[in-house]
C-alpha cells in the first residue's frame, strides 16, 4: 500500500496507533490487543484497488466516484478473508469501518448486526486522523475543532461511551502530538497523567540543539527532582509538518 498511495499507508499507520491506545485504555492486552492493531492497520487495505485519481482528487467526488470509493470496505474484506493466517477481526473491521452506529454509511442495506468493539473503536480513530490530516482539497483541522465535529454528529454516528473516552484520551495535549519542553526538547506525547493533564508522559525525540535522539527517551513531566521541583514540563504543541516529523511512528 505504501507503493501505492502513501497517505492513505500513513493513514492506516495513524489509525493503528490510535486504536490501539485506545483498546489499552480499556485494559485489552496480549493477543487481542495485537489483533486489534493489526486489524486497524489493515481497515484501508481495499483502497489498494481504489484508482489513484479518485483516492487523490483535490475536489469533492461526483456520485459516481464516491461509488467507487465505497467498494472499498467490500475489497478489503475480500483480500483479507484470502490471505493466509488472517485473525477472522480484520476483514470484519475492514467490512465495517465506514458503518455508523444506527447502521447508515456504507455499505449499504446490510440488514441489522452489531458493530464489532474494534470496529466501533477504529472508526473514531479513522474520522479523527482523517480531519487532522491535510489533504489536496483542505487543510488538517484543529483538535479542539475536531472535537466539536465529532461530538455534533451524536450517537448516530458513533459509540457515546467510546467516544467520551476518546476525547479524554486526547486530552490537553493528545497522544501522538508533538511538544516542546521547557528544556527546549521535542517530545511525543505517548499517555496522559491521571489526574493532571498538564503533565504527560513524553518520549523525548530531539534534544535541545535540535539534534534528533539516536535512542528517544521515556519522559514522565509529573516526576519531580531531589529539589522536589518537575524538571521538565510542556510549554507548547508543535507542527509537525512544520518539521516533517511523523509523530506517531514513535508511539
Amino acid at each position: 500500500m505504501k507503493k501505492y498511495d502513501n497517505y492513505t499507508f500513513t493513514h492506516m499507520v495513524n489509525v493503528s496507533a490510535l486504536a490501539m491506545a485506545q483498546a489499552r485504555a480499556l485494559n485489552i492486552e496480549g493477543t487481542l490487543l495485537r489483533e486489534f492493531g493489526f486489524a486497524a492497520l489493515m481497515h484501508d487495505i481495499g483502497k489498494v484497488h481504489t484508482p489513484l485519481d479518485v483516492l487523490n482528487k483535490p475536489d469533492k467526488l461526483t456520485k459516481d466516484e464516491f461509488d467507487v470509493m465505497k467498494r472499498h470496505v467490500v475489497d478489503g474484506a475480500h483480500i483479507l478473508r484470502r490471505t493466509p493466517e488472517m485473525p477472522a477481526l480484520a476483514p470484519i473491521v475492514a467490512f465495517e469501518h465506514h458503518l455508523k452506529q444506527d447502521l447508515s454509511g456504507y455499505p449499504e442495506k446490510i440488514g441489522s448486526r452489531k458493530l464489532n468493539l474494534c470496529t466501533m473503536i477504529v472508526s473514531i480513530a479513522d474520522v479523527f486522523d482523517a480531519l487532522r490530516s491535510t489533504r489536496p482539497y483542505r487543510k488538517g483541522l484543529a483538535t479542539d475543532r475536531i472535537r466539536n465535529i465529532m461530538g455534533e454528529q451524536g450517537s448516530p454516528a458513533f459509540n457515546q461511551p467510546l467516544l467520551k473516552r476518546f476525547v479524554n484520551l486526547m486530552g490537553l495535549f493528545p497522544v501522538g502530538n508533538l511538544v516542546r519542553l521547557n528544556t527546549d526538547e521535542l517530545a511525543v506525547v505517548t499517555a496522559e497523567h491521571p489526574t493532571d493533564p498538564f503533565r504527560p508522559q513524553v518520549k523525548i525525540i530531539m534534544d535541545e540543539k535540535g539534534e534528533f535522539l539516536e535512542e528517544p527517551l521515556l519522559a514522565n513531566t509529573w516526576e519531580r527532582d531531589g529539589r522536589g521541583e518537575h524538571s521538565r514540563a510542556v510549554v507548547e504543541a508543535v507542527d509537525p509538518e512544520s518539521l516533517d516529523i511523523d509523530p506517531l511512528k514513535y508511539l
